[in-house]
């Protein structure tokens, strides 16, 4: 022992403290050896009834996230409605899938017909979710009642050709494919615009049918003389941009123009206006008068 503690101290320094430190390894690698053989053989004791209790705490967070997220008509205006004359835009706003919509007036096409509330239930692709949000807002007028009311109404027979820039909303609803939502959109773009000049711009509010789209065509007649147009040498930026093809550049843009020109002697001029294009200008000049 002595002479290896007189062989210990003829070691450099450096060699001392690598002895120190490799021997301090070496113990620590047994005692975590001893420790792990020791308690690896204990079990270990879980209280299996917390353990379940936060399992389903997890699931039923999960579940509440899962709802939130597929929710999509709770953040929608919702609104009385009858399934059985309600039209395809107003199924849109009501938050309900195009894919869905399709699917319900494919079966209203075919001849189903709503007489209670559950029966559209089975809807393809309509969530049980979704359901239960509309349930509440749905209305379903019986078919006799809905036939004893349009024959005290005594409605005439819808005339063959309909002036699409007088008539007015309830004429509109009787027509194929609007119903009074669609009905009050197109009064309300029309207002907007002013009138319309082509039957094209429908195409603007709703993406109809192509054949619901043709018996429109050659139903509505058009008069692009009865146009309200809008006076550019007198029009502010906000007269412009009430109008659904004026936007807020191109207003300021028109009534900056007009003070460099003093005033427009053409609306040709307006080709004139930075940022306008053909397609634009095409758009807006039939509603402009200089007078």
């Amino acid at each position: 022992m002595i002479r290896f503690f007189k062989s210990f101290l003829s070691f450099t320094r450096k060699e001392r403290l690598g002895i120190v430190a490799l021997l301090l390894l070496i113990f620590l690698i047994f005692t975590a050896s001893y420790i792990i053989r020791h308690y690896s053989n204990k079990p270990i004791n879980i209280d299996e009834e917390k353990l379940n209790i936060a399992w389903q705490k997890t699931q039923a967070e999960n579940n509440e996230i899962a709802i939130e997220k597929n929710n999509s008509i709770a953040a929608k205006e919702l609104f009385y409605f009858d399934p059985n004359t309600l039209d395809s835009a107003g199924f849109i706003s009501l938050g309900l899938k195009e894919k869905t919509v399709h699917y319900l007036l494919n079966w209203r096409r075919k001849g189903k017909h709503f007489y209670k509330k559950e029966d559209l239930k089975p809807l393809y692709s309509l969530s049980e979710n979704d359901y239960h949000q509309l349930e509440p807002f749905i209305q379903i007028i019986a078919k006799e009642n809905a036939t004893n009311t349009y024959a005290k109404e005594q409605l005439p027979p819808l005339p063959k050709h309909i002036n699409l820039n007088k008539t007015d909303s309830a004429t509109l609803v009787r027509l194929k494919g609007i119903g009074p939502y669609l009905a009050q959109k197109i009064i309300s773009y029309r207002n907007g615009l002013g009138g319309f000049l082509n039957h094209s711009q429908l195409l603007e509010i709703y993406k109809f049918h192509d054949t619901t789209f043709t018996y429109l065509k050659e139903t509505l007649l058009i008069y692009p003389n009865e146009i309200r147009k809008i006076n550019i040498n007198t029009a502010t930026e906000s007269d412009l941009q009430s109008h659904p093809y004026f936007d807020e550049k191109t207003s300021k843009n028109i009534v900056m123009l007009r003070k460099g020109l003093n005033k427009y002697e053409n609306i040709s001029q307006l080709r004139q206006v930075p940022l306008m294009n053909d397609e634009k200008y095409r758009k807006i000049a039939p509603y402009c008068t200089i007078d």
